[in-house]
């Protein structure tokens, strides 16, 4: 292999490494979204979940009573 040859090489391996990591960096930009909006939609259905349990909590109309 001369050396023109292996310099065209590596030129290739390191522009397909550039590109792999482009890709892996919009992944991850992608992935950080996606937490986001599942974070955001959980806080939600946290807050839900909370005004159903208090909403259920009756006393059927009673008082407690004050020892």
């Amino acid at each position: 292999m001369t050396t023109k040859e292996h310099l065209s090489l590596h030129d290739r391996q390191i522009a397909t490494i550039r590109a792999l990591i482009k890709e892996g960096m919009q992944l991850v930009v992608e992935t950080r979204k996606d937490m986001r909006t599942i974070l955001a939609m959980q806080k939600r259905t946290e807050e839900a979940l909370k005004q159903m349990v208090d909403s259920r909590r009756t006393t059927n109309g009673h008082t407690k009573g004050k020892a």
